[in-house]
C-alpha cells in the first residue's frame, strides 16, 4: 500500500473512532431483530454501556467498504502522480543529454526547453495538491455518512431505553471500565445485521455528485 493509502486509512479509522459519543434515545418502532437485554445491565445495575470504536471501525461492513473505496482512490491518484513524475524525469534527462552534446540550436531554444520542464514540474505539484484535496473531501463526506448511520442504528439498538448513557472508548480515553459494560461485539453484530451494501454505493454516488 502507498504512503497516501496508509495515511488515508489511518485518518479514517481515527476519525470514525473519535466522532461518536452520545446519549441513547428511546423509540417506538419495531426493529428487524431487536437485541435482547444484555446480561451486563443486570450484572452491573448501571444503565451505562461502552463501545470500543476501534473495533467498530474495523469490523462494521459499511466502514470497511468506505476504507476500501478510499484506498482505491488513493492508489489511483498515486499512479497518476507517478506517471506525471516519470514524464518530468524523462524530459529532464533528455534536456541534460542535449546539453552535454550541444544539441540546442540556440540559447533561446535551450531556455524554452528548460521553461517547459519547469512548467511540467509546476503542473505536477498542482495536480498533487488537487488530488489530495479531492481525496480529503471525499473522505470527510463518506465518514459523515458512516457516522450518521452508526448514530441512527445506535438509537434503534437502544430504543427500549435500557441504557441511559453510552460511552465510546477511543484509545486510552477511558481510564477504567468494567468488562460487563462493554457492548461492542453485540452492537457490531447488530450493525452488520442491519447493513446493506447499497448504503456504501449510495454514499459514494452522493459524494461524486458534490464534486
Amino acid at each position: 500500500m502507498t504512503k497516501t493509502g496508509r495515511m488515508t486509512l489511518c485518518s479514517l479509522a481515527l476519525a470514525v473512532a473519535s466522532a461518536l459519543s452520545l446519549s441513547s434515545c428511546q423509540g417506538k418502532t419495531e426493529q428487524k431483530s431487536a437485541p435482547s437485554t444484555p446480561s451486563e445491565v443486570q450484572a452491573t445495575g448501571l444503565p451505562i454501556a461502552l463501545v470500543r470504536m476501534d473495533s467498530v471501525s474495523s469490523q462494521y461492513k459499511f466502514a470497511q467498504e468506505v476504507k476500501e473505496a478510499l484506498e482505491k482512490d488513493a492508489i489511483a491518484h498515486q499512479t497518476r502522480l507517478q506517471g506525471k513524475s516519470a514524464a518530468i524525469q524523462k524530459a529532464a534527462a533528455d534536456f541534460e543529454r542535449r546539453m552535454r552534446i550541444n544539441a540546442f540550436v540556440s540559447a533561446e531554444a535551450q531556455q524554452a526547453e528548460q521553461q517547459k520542464i519547469i512548467r511540467m514540474q509546476q503542473e505536477g505539484e498542482a495536480l498533487s495538491a488537487e488530488l489530495s484535496q479531492k481525496l480529503a473531501m471525499k473522505q470527510q463526506s463518506l465518514l459523515q455518512d458512516v457516522m450518521t448511520e452508526i448514530r441512527a442504528q445506535l438509537k434503534e439498538y437502544n430504543k427500549d431505553g435500557r441504557y441511559k448513557l453510552i460511552l465510546t472508548q477511543v484509545g486510552d480515553n477511558v481510564l477504567y471500565a468494567d468488562e460487563a459494560l462493554d457492548i461492542t461485539d453485540d452492537f457490531i453484530k447488530y450493525l452488520n445485521e442491519h447493513y446493506t451494501s447499497s448504503k456504501a454505493s449510495v454514499a459514494a454516488d452522493s459524494t461524486a455528485k458534490k464534486k
